[in-house]
């Protein structure tokens, strides 16, 4: 039996690395090792209802831990631009805007996240470490002098990481300088080589929860495992009732989703209203608790919301689902095969969305009015920017031929041939040898 310590990154957002992680500890508990979450308190309860043993990380102090004595004496992430409005899309090409967004704002609270986990490695006593886009999971693990496994993709993989595969241009703004609160760190620990934010990601072995068309990478077959996708399929067959209606209608599944991070949701929601309305659609919308859904009662017969519903099951008893672009919702997605539209709300869901176009599995429409607006924001080390959208512009025409194409075209052979893949690199995964160092 190995004990692994399994570290999601949930400063942010962090629904897909939380559930990857509660599926990686079921099945490590299943092989018959113990697993420890590491989980914030926004996630914690939900790790230790799935039964895996779950340990919070705490970070009410932190609010007392980032004042230091020498300027900026409150350290913080500041927009310098005045905005009227929220944006409605945010363009940005690299992992390092996730630094600042995780509130890594000074090398104090890096070393203060460091010691919490620290501590944690000392009492739970692992074999290993699991990591997933946690950028103290390879420090915490040569700290420790323990192996660690990077769960990773194609856009932060540490030797190569390419953000924007898509498209070669860069955008014409600075990011953020992402590695100046880890410096001090990297010297006390004498990491080598560590010149982008990425190589904070770095593994002895890279965990890909994806088949290796979905996610190509440039790099030593032995130390790269696909897995398939990691989340979880339990309760998948939960009724949902506006979708079980038995009628000739095809059925769409709209959700937001927990990271969409998108300004203006109830404008947003009045303009799907306003695409299908009256469509040969039944359209069921999850508003994430975002906007009460109440507020969209009888407002079109052939379009139902609900602050939330069991997300698999609404997009296994779906025709067609449009989300977001976030990760967790395209592996559910492709397992289940469905057709998906994407409606990004940032670059990283444009990407998801162009990969699931370039595997021919679904399409992608634009929501936004351009040109796109640089914001500079600053933070303890200068100043960063990215750029931002304003406007909304959702083409009714377009997005109403992208549901039609997707739905009665090609698209459902391809994402099931997809699906079948998934399967069987899922079934053909082996944990045990991943974890044998």
């Amino acid at each position: 039996m190995k004990r692994i310590l399994v570290l999601p990154s949930d400063h942010g957002g962090g629904r897909g690395h939380v559930s990857r992680a509660i599926h990686i500890g079921k099945r490590l508990q299943q092989l018959g090792h113990m697993p420890f979450l590491v989980l914030e308190k926004k996630h914690y309860y939900q790790g230790a209802n799935a039964g895996v043993q779950t340990r919070l990380l705490s970070t009410r102090a932190e609010r007392f831990v980032k004042y230091q004595l020498t300027r900026p004496f409150k350290p913080a992430v500041r927009l310098l631009d005045k905005i009227k409005q929220a944006p409605v899309f945010y363009d940005f090409y690299s992992l390092a805007y996730q630094i600042p967004r995780d509130f890594y704002l000074t090398p104090r609270l890096v070393r203060y996240r460091l010691n919490k986990l620290s501590r944690l490695v000392r009492e739970t006593q692992p074999d290993a470490i699991i990591g997933d886009t946690h950028f103290l999971a390879y420090a915490l693990a040569k700290k420790h002098n323990l192996p660690v496994i990077q769960i990773t993709r194609q856009v932060g993989f540490p030797p190569q990481p390419r953000f924007l595969w898509w498209r070669e241009q860069v955008a014409d703004v600075s990011a953020p300088d992402a590695l100046a609160p880890f410096r001090p760190l990297i010297d006390h620990l004498k990491l080598p080589g560590i010149e982008k934010i990425e190589d904070l990601l770095r593994g002895d072995r890279y965990l890909i929860p994806s088949i290796r068309e979905m996610e190509p990478v440039d790099a030593d077959l032995e130390k790269v495992f696909y897995s398939g996708p990691l989340v979880e399929m339990e309760r998948a067959n939960q009724n949902i009732p506006f979708l079980s209606e038995n009628n000739e209608y095809p059925k769409i599944f709209i959700t937001v989703g927990g990271g969409a991070s998108r300004g203006r949701m109830a404008e947003f929601f009045d303009k799907l209203i306003a695409i299908f309305h009256q469509s040969d659609y039944r359209v069921l919308v999850s508003t994430g608790n975002t906007v009460p859904a109440e507020k969209y009662k009888n407002r079109s017969g052939n379009i139902h919301f609900e602050n939330w519903v069991h997300g698999v099951s609404a997009i296994r008893s779906s025709d067609l689902v449009i989300f977001h672009g976030g990760y967790a919702t395209m592996m559910e997605v492709l397992q289940l095969g469905k057709p998906a539209l994407v409606l990004p709300s940032h670059t990283e869901q444009e990407g998801n969305g162009q990969r699931l176009k370039s595997v021919g599995c679904g399409r992608l429409a634009r929501i936004y009015r351009e040109p796109l607006e640089a914001l500079t924001f600053e933070w303890p080390y200068g100043t960063y920017q990215m750029k931002a959208a304003f406007e909304f512009d959702l083409n009714r025409d377009e997005i109403l031929h992208h549901v039609h194409e997707l739905i009665y075209g090609s698209t459902l052979q391809a994402v099931r041939d997809f699906s079948a893949k998934f399967r069987e690199q899922r079934e053909n995964f082996n944990m045990e040898q991943c974890l044998d160092f």
